[in-house]
């Protein structure tokens, strides 16, 4: 008998259920090793079951006998109290009729899930326990067979080595028209010649065999399934011990995974939480570690150098008050052979004037102050400036300026630079030209320090232009132009003003400056670096997705056009974060991963800019961060919201976007990761 379960139900408690592991683990209904969904084989096979149509003809069909079995987790909680019941078995057997002849497989796939629990109570004491599952899943006869298809090559081709042997397996049933007992090497090649030799071909075709699925028959079947326990055979636990673990979604080389042990909402002290991984890339230290009187645990995380990005899963385990409970989240890994390395950016194209960007890491770490020089082969090109130098987020940025009078021109622009004496460079290559009749100049000082003047002309045919709109915009989206536009005097020369907020931490910036003349726009850049000192941490926070997962849409924008994707996205943001009641200004990352069928699209070594909280429920960080992946890549300006609703559901965004206006953007629900906090740099949180 437990009354503090009746107790809970009766103060507004919600109750809920799942599928488990034998263990009370949550698993994916939809995951083919979750549920298990198999065939009963008798001794003597299927038996034949003659079935009549409903045109009078007579079929054979086969009668396969379904288990369905698992566990079940009933759960009930009011946001802040909890009752879990032990792993509750199941099992049902079902028979249905399939065209199933000797030597098919059966295949069982869920595609609705749905779990229902009434927890009857009696006088205040905890009775009896009823579960209703309704499933529907998809099941299919199938069996491998080897098919002949006719393959052809539509474009010129050099003459073929018909010596050639195909590594295809043919079972000796396979009949393709050769005889039954063809073999790969057997299978004749078939040429239609058009011309006089094989290398002037226009149309060749050859004979080939693949292995494939053969589908015999498919149902889709719904089941209902009723689970009757009393107290004594379905015991709730609510005296519920727990770990959780914050995991950076993205780990570069080394990084900190942070959680907690509690029992009944009470921090463990002194427990042993031990680290795995889903495989050896990465090591643990300490492992295992110790819990602190407040509950909390961490260890450091090191992926060995030449790892390139992979997924691993991370596992927490401990055992406390006898139980033993884990957690497990995934994440992305990785760790270049460099110690140190630079990348560089650019458009394939440029047409008067554009931009190249980079960053400078070393491990995991941006690199400041470091001066990049650019060079061209051919030099027909200029930079502005010349050399740039890094902001605080390792970034930085160089207006690129091609001639008037500049043919198309494939041009290879480097970039070098010296850390601690080891030269590193990087090229790109783009095509540049210019043919235009004004040309429009900026002067930008080398460094900003929350304010100063930005000067220049515009010059059309060699003579100045007065009156012109200059309009100015910078990237990242950092201060304000006053005026903005400028207008240009008699000598062509124009001037205008940049204030940086307040708190701007030393970032490297690309300026635009752009003007239309008699209907033609004329656009010229410059890159700088800006800051503005002030309170470094106006709050902090330590924001994550629980489970390191969550389902979202994605909606991404190149060239003009936008495309939607559909997915699994994680987000994790420590930001001045320390659990004493004071804020850490080094504490600086955030990180977003994306997935989407072989998509992926990660922003990493996220740096801030401004950071913003309301309360406990809201949080904001916009700074840069490097696009990886297969769809984006760059320097990227990232803003993420967060809002949590009083049930623990987060309220999550992204907008992302470079300087050529492509963009990532999504808003979704997900739960917060529970060691999640938002808070003044005054506050302190025991997890």
């Amino acid at each position: 008998m437990n009354p503090t379960l009746c107790e809970l139900l009766d103060k507004g408690g919600i109750t809920t259920c799942f599928l488990s592991d034998e263990f009370g683990n949550p698993l994916d209904p939809f995951s083919t090793e979750s549920l298990i969904c198999e065939e009963v084989k008798e001794g003597k096979g299927r038996k034949n079951v003659p079935v009549t149509l409903p045109d009078g003809q007579e079929v054979q069909l086969q009668k396969v006998i379904i288990r369905k079995s698992g566990f079940i987790v009933v759960k009930v909680s009011d946001g802040l109290n909890t009752c879990l019941s032990e792993p509750i078995s199941f099992c049902k057997i079902e028979n249905v009729l399939l065209c199933a002849p000797e030597g098919t497989e059966i295949l069982c796939k869920v595609s609705d899930f749905q779990c229902f629990a009434c927890i009857n109570c009696q006088g205040g004491f905890y009775n009896s326990l009823e579960v209703f599952l309704d499933i529907c899943q998809d099941i299919q006869v199938s069996t491998d067979v080897t098919v002949e298809l006719t393959s052809d090559f539509c474009e010129p081709r050099d003459i073929i080595d018909v010596s050639c042997k195909r590594n295809v397996s043919i079972p000796p049933q396979c009949d393709l028209g050769f005889g039954s007992q063809s073999s790969a090497e057997d299978l004749p090649i078939v040429r239609k010649v058009e011309g006089n030799s094989i290398k002037d071909n226009t149309y060749f075709e050859e004979n080939i065999c693949i292995n494939t699925k053969k589908v015999y028959d498919w149902i889709v079947q719904q089941t209902n399934i009723e689970i009757r326990k009393n107290s004594d055979d379905a015991p709730f636990v609510c005296d519920i011990c727990r770990i959780d673990q914050f995991v950076p979604s993205n780990i570069i080389c080394e990084d900190e995974i942070t959680g907690s042990v509690v029992c009944d909402s009470t921090p463990v002290v002194g427990a042993s939480v031990f680290f795995t991984s889903s495989n050896d890339i990465v090591t643990f230290s300490p492992n295992p570690a110790i819990t602190e009187p407040d509950g909390t645990f961490f260890t450091t995380v090191t992926v060995p150098e030449g790892t390139d990005l992979s997924e691993v899963t991370i596992t927490t385990t401990t055992n406390a008050n006898g139980q033993t409970v884990s957690d497990t989240m995934p994440t992305m890994v990785s760790c270049p052979e460099e110690e140190c390395s630079i990348v560089l950016f650019g458009s394939s194209a440029i047409e008067c004037s554009g931009v190249v960007s980079g960053n400078i890491t070393c491990g995991n770490e941006p690199i400041q102050g470091v001066e990049v020089t650019f060079t061209a082969a051919p030099d027909i090109i200029n930079f502005d400036p010349n050399p740039a130098t890094t902001g605080a987020d390792g970034n930085f940025f160089s207006g690129v300026i091609v001639p008037d009078g500049t043919p198309p021109t494939e041009v290879e622009i480097i970039a070098s630079t010296n850390v601690d004496g080891e030269l590193l460079s990087d090229t790109i290559i783009t095509e540049v030209s210019c043919d235009q009749d004004c040309e429009l100049t900026i002067d930008v000082p080398n460094e900003i320090t929350c304010e100063g003047d930005i000067t220049g002309t515009i010059f059309c045919d060699d003579l100045p232009v007065e009156d012109a709109e200059i309009t100015f915009s910078i990237f990242p989206a950092i201060g304000t132009f006053t005026p903005n536009p400028a207008l240009s005097a008699g000598d062509g020369t124009f001037t205008t003003n940049l204030i940086i907020p307040v708190n701007t931490p030393p970032t490297s910036v690309m300026i635009t400056a752009t003007t239309t003349i008699n209907g033609s726009t004329v656009t010229t850049m410059a890159g700088t670096t800006v800051d503005c000192p002030g309170e470094e941490c106006p709050c902090k926070f330590r924001i994550g997705v629980e489970g390191n997962a969550a389902p979202a849409e994605v909606v991404i924008t190149e060239n003009g056009s936008s495309d939607t994707l559909n997915g699994t996205i994680n987000i994790t943001a420590v930001e001045c974060f320390t659990a004493s009641p004071m804020c850490n200004p080094a504490v600086d990352n955030f990180n977003v991963t994306f997935s989407s069928n072989g998509t992926t699209i990660n922003f990493i070594q996220g740096r801030r800019i401004e950071i913003e909280c309301e309360g406990n429920s809201f949080a904001r960080v916009r700074g840069t961060a490097m696009a990886q992946g297969n769809l984006l890549s760059g320097i990227f300006e990232v803003e993420i919201t967060l809002a949590i609703d009083n049930m623990n559901i987060g309220t999550w965004s992204v907008f992302a976007t470079n300087f050529e206006g492509e963009t990532f953007s999504t808003t979704f629900l997900a739960e917060v990761n529970p060691m999640t906090f938002i808070g003044d740099c005054d506050d302190t949180t025991v997890n």
